[in-house]
């Protein structure tokens, strides 16, 4: 691994978790159209590389499973899904079993639009690392935007078991309940997220990620 992977793999790493999107939870609510189900999370990864580390990631000839990915994450936060898409897939040749990769290329594959395709890569992520919470709450999102609402509370459900502090994850199970129907357990679900966090809870439903009865009266 190079230097540039050594400082780049570790931001991806809280970009995803504690921000916006990536790797250790997603943090924007289940409501979800095909293109726009999630932040574009690698911006932050962008914006964090001085001028030099982003020529050097960039204008280098991938090899390396961390130089594709690399370049892969920043593609992404420049808007060039396809492109992103294509570097992940260069780094999953090379490391078929690293779960990073397919989280990365199904992150993309959402923010193109092809949420099949994200559903498949967050499949193969929990199929190497069970443990992975942000790809069951991602997959779930993709659900959600499928309209395939039992399958989202599922997995919505396992990223909450495998981190019951996951925020975003109680917020978005409490939508699909909602559109099921389910008042009750969609009011449990935003009350168990307002009380973790009330002010990430408060800017979720400002920005208009809410049903009736989830937020309030």
């Amino acid at each position: 691994m190079n230097t540039i992977a050594k400082l780049v793999k570790p931001l991806v790493t809280v970009i995803p978790t504690g921000t916006l999107l990536l790797m250790g939870v997603a943090m924007t609510p289940a409501y979800a159209t095909p293109g726009e189900a999630f932040p574009k999370g690698s911006i932050g990864l962008t914006a964090s590389l001085t001028a030099e580390d982003y020529h050097q990631l960039m204008n280098v000839q991938p090899q390396t499973a961390d130089e594709f990915y690399n370049q892969g994450l920043i593609l992404h936060g420049q808007g060039d899904f396809q492109a992103a898409v294509a570097q992940f897939a260069a780094a999953i040749q090379l490391e078929p079993n690293n779960p990073d990769h397919y989280f990365s290329r199904g992150l993309a594959y959402g923010d193109w639009g092809n949420l099949k395709l994200a559903i498949q890569d967050y499949t193969q992520v929990v199929g190497l690392d069970p443990a992975f919470a942000a790809a069951f709450y991602n997959r779930g999102l993709a659900q959600f935007a499928l309209h395939r609402h039992d399958q989202a509370i599922q997995d919505f459900t396992v990223a909450l078991n495998l981190d019951p502090d996951f925020v975003a994850a109680y917020y978005s199970r409490g939508l699909a309940y909602y559109d099921q129907g389910d008042q009750q357990l969609a009011r449990q679900d935003y009350e168990q997220a307002l009380q973790l966090n009330p002010q990430l809870t408060a800017s979720f439903y400002d920005q208009g990620f809410t049903r009736p009865l989830v937020g309030g009266e």
